[in-house]
């Protein structure tokens, strides 16, 4: 159950929030959730920049904390927040959404009997500008990545470009064991929203387009579609915070997982 929800006070969200839960408490003072004794755990979905301090605060306060991706901007930061979780037996659970998608899952199976070789992520959306594309959007496709093949053994940045940024269209490509490879292209100028990923293993071929899975039929050569999800990735995803924190397993793998994220962004964006 939601108690207290903290924010900087913009009248439309205050307006939303009134509306659709009238019963939770709306503050401007972190502090006012980060002394009470009634809530144990803390949701942080702030501007990037400030991921690390509250965290940092929330972590000290002896609550759990789930931070959306990404986790810090910095290996170092990372590296300090693992460092309270554990400290303080907290649970640090971070947001990376995608890997709770039920078709992702599906695709995990399908990796340990046909062995992925190659797999494409395309991604053209409209905006934000306000945040890094790498570690904004990038975040999402390096955690399907490294949980399907582990850390690459090399990264290279194909092209970039900028419109309202340094960078807000970019492809790379990662290079892993046993010859795997995957290819990664974001678009956040385009004037659609279109989310692909292909995968190619030994035998098959296959499409994850949205909530649905297709697998290519060799005989009539055409997509079919397998598989489609049931729930929503944020629903599994919250689900399985709130299951740590019941069982007191006190899990900081996603955490651990956000600080290898960032050491690959880091070197990406130089």
């Amino acid at each position: 159950q939601v108690k207290t929800c903290v924010t900087t006070g913009n009248r439309k969200n205050l307006a939303w929030l009134q509306q659709n839960y009238p019963d939770v408490i709306h503050t401007t003072d972190i502090h006012e959730i980060l002394k009470d004794p009634s809530i144990s755990a803390i949701v942080i979905a702030t501007p990037i920049n400030s991921h690390f301090s509250i965290a940092k605060k929330a972590l000290e306060s002896k609550k759990h904390v789930f931070v959306e991706k990404p986790l810090t901007k910095t290996v170092a930061e990372a590296q300090k927040l693992i460092k309270i979780a554990k400290k303080n037996q907290r649970c640090l659970f971070v947001g990376h959404v995608f890997l709770y998608n039920e078709i992702f899952k599906k695709i995990k199976v399908i990796h340990k009997t046909e062995s992925i070789k190659y797999i494409n992520f395309e991604w053209k959306k409209l905006g934000t500008f306000d945040e890094d594309i790498f570690e904004n959007l990038l975040s999402h496709d390096l955690s399907l990545n490294l949980e399907l093949f582990g850390m690459p053994k090399k990264i290279k940045l194909i092209s970039k470009y900028g419109l309202l940024t340094t960078v807000d269209r970019f492809s790379l490509e990662l290079y892993f064991n046993k010859n795997r490879k995957s290819e990664i292209s974001i678009d956040r100028t385009a004037h659609y929203k279109k989310k692909t990923v292909m995968i190619m293993t030994q035998t098959n071929s296959y499409i994850w387009d949205d909530d649905v899975l297709f697998k290519f039929h060799k005989k009539t050569e055409s997509y079919k579609k397998i598989f489609q999800s049931k729930n929503t990735p944020l629903y599994l995803e919250c689900k399985e915070f709130i299951r740590n924190i019941s069982a007191k397993n006190y899990s900081i793998d996603s955490a651990i997982l956000a600080e290898k994220i960032a050491s690959l962004i880091s070197k990406i964006s130089k």
